[in-house]
């Protein structure tokens, strides 16, 4: 499925919650995030500008970028979730073409703090980078 498809989804989910159980929803999301080992938590991985511990480790493949991710709150893991579910496995070439603003239909100025909307655009800056490289 393309980025712009999958944020389609993702967005029609999201908008379909109240703020409030938008929120709860992406904290549950968080639960889902597999733990990142302790040798992966490292500042190379770390993503500027959150406001909790979010890392977020690449893993070039031939043809796509694949991503893991952890933070140590679930508000992070829960919006890394969505944006890796996105980005995951998706075309390079693909990947460097997203802009911050194609995440804007997902609703989360309206649920997140400035500090954690600019996480959310450290995190999307940093995968187009790592799409960048190859």
């Amino acid at each position: 499925m393309s980025i712009k498809n999958k944020i389609a989804q993702w967005a029609a989910t999201l908008n379909s919650l109240s703020s409030m159980d938008r929120l709860e929803y992406i904290i549950e999301l968080g639960n889902r995030v597999e733990p990142l080992e302790e040798k992966y938590r490292l500042d190379v991985f770390k993503i500027q500008g959150c406001a909790s511990n979010l890392w977020l480790v690449p893993i070039f493949e031939k043809d796509v970028l694949r991503l893991r991710t952890d933070a140590d709150a679930f508000i992070t893991k829960g919006t890394a979730y969505i944006v890796l579910d996105i980005l995951n496995d998706q075309r390079y070439n693909d990947i460097k073409k997203i802009e911050t603003e194609d995440f804007v239909p997902l609703g989360m100025s309206a649920i997140l703090t400035p500090q954690r909307q600019n996480g959310l655009g450290s995190l999307i800056t940093t995968i187009r980078r790592y799409a960048g490289t190859r």
